[in-house]
């Protein structure tokens, strides 16, 4: 029995092997015109792994398109978001870069042609820097008053963002309107980071980004003109002397109560050295005001006059 069926399958053995091919190829050729491949596109949003820690990464290029080709039943199972399109940045560095674009695709699935292939990517380092707050004040106050001193909750402030913005940012500045007010009052106000022409400067962080200040407001408040006297001390280089000093400029408007200005017919401005000095020196510094005595401009110019000594 066993031998009839061996002999069986043995009868007419390439004929068979032919049949048995012929068949499977036909069944290819069935399938493949009942499930052709074909060919789709998907848009995908690029994302990055791998960002090193301190850097800011920007890259112009966030979707690309995706064509793609499979059997028309794989369709059926997929959807734009089982495709992906990712930037490895391990090997990234400061400044500009460029990426591989990397993909993952359902398996079946095989990718025959991406619209960038590569992406420039560009790291900043992000840094940090303390600044001082400039409260600007707009406004006046109402009429018999001004404005004696404001002071700041903080004095100053911290700015984070990449490299070169913060190196763009000359002056944190806040604006304290006075608002017509005449007794003391406190207002919040926002900090502006400003370059060296006050274009605001983006891309910057604040901390804090506002606040308080408190203005200190004089009552029964009159003006008086004061001459400046420049002081100054110190040694001459050998040969000369200090001929005269002159306050730029000499006279200033000054504010406080009347009994205050009364007592007043001058205000001195720092002491400033001449130790050494053998020609003309100018240099701003400022006014020594006394208690109570508002100047709305607090520093002059001095100019200390050199000559040589006749009598030496």
């Amino acid at each position: 029995m066993l031998n009839s069926l061996k002999n069986l399958f043995r009868r007419n053995l390439p004929a068979k092997i032919l049949a048995l091919i012929g068949a499977v190829v036909l069944w290819g050729f069935v399938m493949n015109d009942q499930n052709p491949s074909v060919n789709s596109s998907f848009t995908v949003p690029v994302y990055t792994i791998n960002e090193p820690d301190g850097y800011k990464v920007s890259f112009d290029v966030r979707e690309i398109s995706l064509r793609v080709r499979a059997p028309r039943a794989s369709f059926a199972s997929v959807n734009a978001a089982d495709f992906k399109a990712y930037l490895d940045l391990a090997d990234a560095v400061e400044g500009n870069n460029t990426v591989k674009v990397r993909t993952v695709v359902p398996q079946g699935f095989e990718v025959i042609e991406v619209s960038d292939t590569v992406i420039d990517v560009l790291l900043e380092a992000i840094m940090e820097k303390t600044m001082a707050v400039d409260v600007q004040i707009t406004g006046n106050t109402g009429v018999g008053s001004a404005l004696d001193k404001i002071i700041p909750s903080t004095e100053i402030a911290k700015i984070k963002g990449t490299k070169s913005n913060v190196m763009k940012v000359a002056r944190l500045v806040g604006y304290m309107p006075l608002a017509g007010n005449t007794t003391d009052f406190t207002s919040k106000i926002k900090l502006t980071p400003v370059d060296g022409d006050g274009e605001f400067v983006g891309g910057i962080d604040v901390s804090p980004m506002e606040i308080d200040v408190t203005a200190k407001i004089m009552d029964g408040a009159e003006k008086k003109m004061i001459s400046i006297k420049p002081l100054y001390s110190g040694t001459t280089a050998s040969g000369y002397r200090v001929s005269g000093a002159v306050a730029q400029p000499e006279r200033l408007e000054v504010i406080g109560k009347a009994e205050q200005l009364g007592a007043i017919n001058e205000i001195n401005t720092e002491t400033i050295s001449v130790d050494g000095l053998s020609a003309d020196f100018t240099k701003d510094v400022d006014l020594v005001l006394p208690e109570g005595i508002i100047a709305p401009n607090k520093r002059v110019s001095v100019r200390i006059i050199i000559i040589k000594d006749q009598k030496k």
